[in-house]
C-alpha cells in the first residue's frame, strides 16, 4: 500500500468509529436510553460489516 491508501483507510476508519464514540458518550452522559442504543446498533451493523468487508478485500489483494 502506497501513503496515500493509508491515508485513506486512516481517515474511513475515524469517520466510521464517529458514531459508536458520540453514541457512547451520550450514553455516559445519561443523554440516550439502552432502547435508543440498540435502534442505532441495528442503524449501523450493516454498515460497518460492509465497509470492514470492503477493508478486508483491499488488504486481501
Amino acid at each position: 500500500m502506497d501513503a496515500v491508501q493509508i491515508e485513506l483507510v486512516i481517515e474511513l476508519v475515524i469517520v466510521l468509529l464517529a458514531p459508536p464514540l458520540y453514541q457512547y458518550y451520550l450514553w455516559r452522559q445519561g443523554k440516550t436510553t439502552p432502547a435508543q442504543l440498540r435502534k442505532t446498533m441495528k442503524i449501523f451493523a450493516p454498515l460497518y460489516v460492509l465497509a470492514f468487508g470492503a477493508l478486508a478485500l483491499a488488504f486481501t489483494r
